[in-house]
């Protein structure tokens, strides 16, 4: 792989993603995993760490489906009896996550202590410019502050600039609660980019303005930014009425995402809560996830199929310019843009992190049209 020298934007944010992130020491060995269309990033990634003086290696995959891959990352990495420092795998894509059981395995072999792979999606110049502004303590803080009012509450209502007007009846008790902060745990998965708490609503009714982007499960090359023609979606008991508004190539996007047996019911409730991201981008991305506002999901949730018993193949987030929350009865909302932060200990969480690997419920279906392919989570 040929690598490139790194512009100063760029640079930061590798420096952030090693430091910050990866917590990296010259005791650890680094692997860098990537997909055909994470070539350019990953040589970012690697000339930072060969910056640094970092052992690594480099090995390419191709996603979803790579028989040779498990043989490769094994050919890689060294004898864990070898060296007293950790391994740090990188995987980088930008349109899928695959191969989670060859990477659970190399966890399993090393140590949950000793191991830590961190996944990153959307993996491009936005990625490392944009997403890594904010580290996983300041990340956390923010998630803590939202969860510990939101899974206490009852009822919010979410209103923006934009129009957005929804009630929603949250039950803590019964839904799981996901926080992703990019806070690594011995024996899970750090996902990045992060920024994100996400629950299942027990009801939601109104109207939502998605005037920021969406991000959909499926592999598709519009531009997805949504300022200049607002999707309007009407929401009554928990599914999609209706929508108006977005440009030809995201209605035609939408109404086959709503076509699908249950693309119009509400799968998640989601707050982006990362601030360091000051602009949506064109791309299908997590990225505009994570950036401060309101997301909702339809299609497949973010539960646990006991608790929700329906499975859909595609997901699409239909995402808001900033917010604002009206919590329970309190007079005065809470601005996700200015999110007053409280100190507190980040809450417990069954789902912290996500650990699974699939940071939007179940995924790995079908959908094809004149934009878009073969699904991704």
């Amino acid at each position: 792989m040929t690598v490139v020298q790194p512009s100063r934007d760029l640079r930061d944010g590798v420096d952030a993603l090693l430091d910050r992130y990866a917590g990296l020491t010259d005791r650890d060995h680094c692997v860098v995993v990537f997909a055909p269309d994470s070539r350019e990033a990953a040589a970012w990634l690697v000339a930072g760490l060969k910056q640094r003086g970092t052992t690594a290696k480099a090995i390419g995959m191709r996603p979803l489906v790579d028989y040779g891959f498990a043989a490769r990352l094994e050919s890689a990495v060294p004898d864990p009896a070898s060296f007293t420092g950790r391994l740090v795998v990188f995987t980088l894509e930008r349109d899928t996550m695959s191969h989670f059981s060859p990477l659970l395995h190399l966890m399993q072999r090393f140590g949950s202590d000793r191991c830590m792979i961190v996944r990153i999606i959307s993996a491009s110049r936005e990625f490392f410019e944009q997403a890594l502004n904010l580290g996983p303590d300041e990340l956390s803080a923010r998630n803590a502050a939202l969860l510990t009012r939101l899974t206490r509450a009852r009822t919010v209502r979410v209103r923006s600039r934009g129009g957005t007007d929804l009630r929603i009846r949250l039950d803590a008790e019964r839904y799981d609660w996901i926080s992703n902060r990019g806070v690594w745990r011995p024996g899970g998965f750090t996902i990045l980019p992060a920024g994100e708490i996400a629950t299942y609503p027990a009801g939601i009714d109104g109207r939502l303005v998605a005037d920021g982007a969406l991000n959909c499960n499926v592999i598709t090359r519009i531009d997805t930014r949504l300022a200049d023609h607002p999707l309007t979606v009407d929401i009554a008991d928990g599914r999609a009425t209706g929508f108006t508004g977005g440009d030809d190539d995201v209605r035609e996007l939408v109404e086959l995402c709503f076509k699908q047996p249950h693309g119009m019911r509400v799968g998640e409730l989601g707050f982006g809560t990362n601030n360091g991201i000051d602009r949506f981008i064109p791309a299908n991305s997590h990225i505009n996830e994570r950036r401060v506002g309101v997301h909702i999901g339809f299609g497949q949730h973010n539960q646990d199929r006991a608790v929700v018993d329906y499975e859909e193949k595609v997901h699409l987030d239909l995402i808001t310019d900033g917010a604002e929350l009206y919590i329970d009865d309190e007079p005065d909302p809470v601005d996700l843009a200015d999110l007053p932060l409280t100190g507190e200990e980040h809450p417990r969480l069954v789902r912290d992190e996500d650990i699974t690997g699939d940071c939007c419920g179940f995924g790995y279906g079908e959908l094809t049209d004149p934009t878009a392919a073969s699904a991704i989570i």
